[in-house]
């Protein structure tokens, strides 16, 4: 009998340029053995910065970055029998050949002709794509039924373009799609917003002005692909928080009833690769003012622009079938209860961690805090259930109880977050104040 379609082996490479990256997923699939998983490369495109108008993306620099993958993923790409002809080799089995090669170009993207043009002129093989609002639409759309949620948010944060996807399920059945956008029209304006009297309420760093811009311009400028200055993480995480809020509160009714369903949010972009978690947990939830349960992802591999798609699609997809439990992220399970100010040193939430193999693990906590709590990582899998106390209550919700499972594979959570800050959040207004208060809220990671 022939094994059907769906079940042969497989494998796929697919390439985002974004935000000055070049990320690459290589996907194998042999369903009939379950065995599956995409390996992941990213390329820095940041040294190439102020070169990327000139003649930088040819044929040998094409040659050479395809090259390099081969060698990183020890898998064999090229079919060198072509020579100076760039042909992809057919796929044999695992670490030889794919079967297609996709290059997702976003439009956002500098010098985005240039770059789509090379790879047009590169090789007839390779399949191409724009990443824009319309290919967001599809996937976030998509992602609401694949997920099985009601209401997506995606936040894709980079320093000149942050834009907030949304698909919200209607009563018809039908899914609503809205997005909005701030984009920078050049650098000098980005630099110079970082003197602002607003960014500065969201500041917690005490510093002189001229010291916070030089920071803030050498990160715009020269692209950081990790910082370890706490002065610097400050003011992103406060640009970032501003910037969301400002969005949410110019387009209030894109934002309606954000947390009273099923809801997802998806991260993505530059920001999200720098910034530590606690700050952009601060960020996300300060900037869209979220209370409720929600499970949030951070797409740091871009395994869900590259292959995102294709899940949803499943034994339609153009490309290769992939597995949910490879190319979802971890995700965090995020509870923001309405804390009554008597409570707000008292425990508001406890529970318990429970698997077949280790003995149940006792988690709480205080209220004026924003925790977290670093789930294990087991084969098995984890129930996580709790309650809220003291008179905490979801503001829009009739449950009190919590109780989810993790499991690889399928949908595991790396974190519990729960953030009994007193509402509304309020900053400013000064350095020294936020300084206190992120004090206060801090109350440490737990293991």
């Amino acid at each position: 009998m022939d094994i059907l379609p769906v079940l042969k082996k497989n494998s796929y490479l697919t390439v985002l340029i974004k935000d000055n990256y070049i990320s690459a997923n290589l996907a194998y699939t042999d369903l009939s053995v379950q065995r599956t998983y995409v390996l992941s490369d990213r390329t820095d495109l940041s040294p190439l910065k102020f070169r990327l108008d000139d003649i930088v993306f040819n044929k040998e620099f094409w040659f050479e970055y395809f090259n390099s993958l081969e060698k990183v993923f020890d898998w064999d790409i090229i079919d060198r029998e072509w020579g100076d002809n760039f042909k992809i080799k057919e796929f044999e089995r695992e670490e030889v050949g794919v079967t297609g090669i996709k290059v997702i170009v976003d439009d956002n993207q500098p010098f985005f002709k240039n770059i789509f043009l090379s790879l047009k002129e590169f090789s007839k093989d390779i399949v191409l794509r724009i990443l824009d609002d319309r290919y967001m639409e599809v996937l976030v759309k998509g992602l609401v039924n694949r997920l099985e949620y009601d209401d997506i948010v995606w936040l894709d944060l980079d320093f000149s373009h942050f834009s907030i996807y949304r698909g919200k399920k209607e009563k018809d059945g039908n899914i609503k799609f809205v997005l909005t956008k701030i984009d920078w029209a050049n650098e000098i304006g980005l630099i110079d917003f970082v003197k602002s009297s607003k960014l500065n309420a969201f500041l917690s760093v005490d510093s002189s002005s001229e010291d916070i811009l030089n920071r803030w311009a050498n990160c715009i400028a020269h692209g950081y692909e990790y910082i370890s200055d706490a002065m610097l993480n400050d003011i992103i995480r406060a640009f970032t928080t501003l910037q969301i809020l400002s969005t949410k509160q110019s387009n209030k009714e894109k934002f309606d009833e954000l947390g009273k369903l099923n809801t997802a949010i998806f991260i993505s972009g530059k920001i999200p690769q720098l910034l530590e978690i606690r700050e952009l947990l601060l960020s996300v939830i300060d900037g869209l003012e979220l209370d409720g349960v929600f499970d949030l992802f951070v797409d740091r591999e871009s395994k869900l622009f590259t292959y995102g798609r294709s899940m949803i699609e499943k034994e339609e997809s153009e490309s290769i079938v992939v597995l949910k439990g490879d190319i979802l992220p971890k995700a965090i399970k995020l509870l923001i209860p309405e804390v009554p100010s008597k409570s707000k040193s008292k425990i508001i939430f406890s529970g318990k961690i429970y698997s077949q193999l280790l003995e149940p693990h006792e988690i709480y906590s205080l209220g004026s805090s924003l925790e977290i709590f670093k789930l294990p990582s087991r084969d098995e899998k984890l129930l996580i259930e709790g309650e809220l106390k003291n008179g905490t209550v979801f503001s829009h919700l009739s449950f009190k109880q919590i109780q989810y499972i993790s499991s690889k594979k399928v949908l595991e959570y790396e974190y519990l977050v729960i953030d009994g800050r007193s509402r509304p959040i309020v900053y400013g207004p000064s350095p020294h104040d936020n300084r206190v208060k992120l004090r206060i809220w801090g109350n440490g990671d737990k293991e």
